[in-house]
């Protein structure tokens, strides 16, 4: 069994998915001039998934891919910091993943808390705690290098599924990241375009239940199963934000 199944779990032993309910507005979007094709297909697929997002959200956000490198830069950066915690030293010395660190320049893509994780100890509670959310933010990065596409359920992921993105697709500690993209097929920018726009539609559903509204699924937890569509809408959102850092991606919805 891996060290992530270990510590986290596998959906082997998880409670079956409760049917999502049938949600739908009773506001139609068929007739708006101004809406786009790629808004009322995702907002299709937000109402029939449960989640009732505002339909007047703008749809010109002026998304720009970022290069390649830089999005499989901030996959590793994360891969860094979650071996850093969830392996122990025995298992996996601390100046491997420095050496990984440095020899990419994967410090330039993360946050300064993030960096101070490299400085705390390994088998840091606290620190290990919070670690689940970035796997969050590694399921949309993976799956722009060929991972399965990720869940809008809410539900987090996996120690398994985590495993398997840091197993199968990120390179090696002893293999550079700029050779490693070198030869990956991505997903395409339209996919991508189409999947980050859902996701801040699914966003708006969640922010609006943390009010207090009635715009999520059945049994969703506004705050648990938010935190996990705002996670991985982040990732989503930061891959088609040109230029613009982690820290600073606009998440507003």
């Amino acid at each position: 069994m891996g060290i992530f199944k270990k510590l986290f779990g596998s959906k082997d032993n998880e409670v079956p998915k409760k049917e999502t309910q049938d949600k739908s507005t009773s506001k139609s979007y068929d007739d708006i001039a101004w809406m786009t094709d790629l808004r009322r297909r995702n907002l299709d697929i937000c109402f029939n998934a449960g989640y009732k997002p505002t339909i007047s959200l703008p749809t010109d956000l002026g998304r720009q891919l970022r290069p390649a490198i830089e999005i499989a830069n901030r996959l590793h950066a994360i891969k860094a910091l979650v071996l850093w915690l969830m392996v122990p030293e025995e298992s996996l010395p601390k100046e491997h993943i420095l050496s990984f660190v440095e020899n990419n320049n994967l410090q330039n893509f993360m946050t300064q808390d993030e960096k101070a994780i490299l400085d705390v100890p390994r088998d840091d509670e606290q620190a290990r705690n919070a670690i689940g959310w970035k796997f969050e933010n590694a399921w949309p990065l993976a799956w722009y290098f060929g991972y399965k596409e990720p869940e809008l359920t809410g539900e987090m992921m996996s120690g398994d599924l985590m495993q398997d993105i840091l197993s199968n697709y990120t390179c090696k500690l002893d293999q550079s990241v700029t050779d490693w993209v070198k030869d990956k097929i991505t997903v395409s920018e339209n996919d991508l375009m189409k999947k980050e726009d859902l996701f801040y539609c699914l966003h708006n559903a969640v922010r609006s239940a943390q009010l207090g509204s009635d715009t999520v699924p059945t049994g969703f937890d506004p705050m648990g199963n938010g935190g996990v569509i705002h996670e991985r809408r982040h990732s989503l959102t930061y891959m088609v934000s040109k230029d613009t850092s982690w820290e600073d991606t606009d998440l507003s919805t």
